[in-house]
């Protein structure tokens, strides 16, 4: 994949060089230009350019025709998304390479959620792990720690990962909720290879640690436990050692649970009954907007405090000649799509004194205010 990545580069590069006009261009990830979540027969490469390498793949002029030609020769082809943007597509969508294109875009994809401390409102994450445990080895230490954050997070713990470094052995704390107060529990996480047991030093420091707060201990490793620190645990109760095994078991656990509060968020009776209190109140804060060239509305279905389910639902022009006037959005329960699953989408959220907003499919949506919204193609 990188190798042919790399020909794409190349050829662009040298094609732009040769015409003596690669200025104010360059290459990016996709995934990284985009932040959003990849679909199927992903772009393998995306091209900015605010210079004449865009300005030829707009006109369509014969020096864009001859890289054309030249991204053929290696199966690729080059399609504007906008008018600085072009993205590199495989010809042949459907090949193994694609696909394994496919599963880059979204083991990258995992990672990033992962890194933003996205609680996983869909379950992929924690499907994809309880599918693939092995891939718990590949992850970066400290995606380590947010995974086993968020999974008890799904779980119905409330959790506070710890600042990384300087932690003093505690990587995450957590808490379980109750009558009779709140159980704290202290995590500690090491994403070991399998050949790099966990000794008795790093499991007493646990105990230590939980024994001076009161609270119990929780050692997760993707590794094993050496069986000196497996009987020295075995004599506290309130210490405990898990393995991958365990948090193969905890994401197939977490992967249920929110499959199930998905299924009920997409439920035509949830939305009809959220739609319904729309109506009723004007605005509301589970509808937002997207303040592009045309406007768009979607539902908030589900959200935690970093990731949110949403539905576009339909809008309507209130005045126009065509090319300019103002949208408001469908409340009447007619939908984009025959059924909500079909049409719904994952986007991270974010808050910042007080606004929330939220970004999915390349676009930022932020609370809708109740009023109808301007558009102008002229402009």
């Amino acid at each position: 994949m990188e190798a042919i990545v790399l020909q794409a580069q190349a050829i662009t590069e040298a094609w732009a060089k040769r015409h003596e006009f690669w200025e104010d261009s360059t290459h990016k990830n996709p995934l990284v230009h985009y932040d959003t979540e990849p679909g199927e027969g992903v772009s393998i490469l995306t091209l900015c350019s605010d210079g004449m390498p865009a300005r030829c793949l707009n006109e369509g002029t014969r020096e864009a025709d001859e890289l054309g030609e030249e991204l053929a020769q290696i199966g690729l082809y080059l399609e504007l998304d906008d008018a600085v943007t072009a993205n590199y597509y495989l010809i042949d969508y459907e090949s193994a390479l694609q696909k394994q294109f496919d599963q880059w875009a979204q083991w990258q994809w995992t990672c990033r959620l992962i890194e933003a401390d996205t609680a996983d409102v869909s379950g992929d994450i924690y499907r994809h792990f309880a599918e693939h445990p092995d891939d718990l080895y590949r992850l970066p230490h400290r995606d380590f720690e947010e995974l086993i954050s968020s999974v008890f997070t799904a779980r119905g713990w409330k959790t506070q990962i710890g600042p990384g470094t300087a932690d003093e052995g505690v990587d995450v704390r957590m808490w379980l909720q109750s009558p009779l107060g709140d159980a704290l529990t202290l995590v500690q996480a090491r994403r070991y290879a399998k050949h790099r047991p966990i000794g008795l030093e790093a499991v007493a420091a646990l105990e230590a640690h939980s024994l001076r707060e009161e609270a119990s201990g929780l050692f997760v490793t993707t590794s094993r436990y050496r069986r000196v620190a497996q009987r020295f645990a075995s004599r506290n109760k309130k210490l405990l050692l898990a393995d991958s095994s365990d948090v193969t078991t905890w994401c197939h656990e977490a992967s249920v649970a929110v499959q199930s509060a998905k299924a009920k968020a997409l439920a035509l009776e949830s939305v009809d009954r959220l739609l319904a209190e729309i109506r009723a109140a004007g605005t509301h804060p589970a509808l937002v907007c997207c303040l592009k060239r045309y406007p768009s509305f979607c539902l908030v279905l589900r959200e935690t405090p970093s990731g949110a389910l949403l539905l576009p639902i339909p809008s309507e022009a209130t005045s126009s000649d065509g090319q300019a006037g103002f949208v408001l959005p469908v409340l009447d329960g007619r939908l984009n799509y025959q059924t909500p699953d079909r049409g719904v989408f994952r986007a991270i959220r974010t808050e910042r004194n007080g606004d929330v907003s939220y970004w999915g499919r390349g676009d930022l949506y932020s609370h809708w205010a109740g009023e109808a919204l301007g558009f102008d193609f002229w402009d």
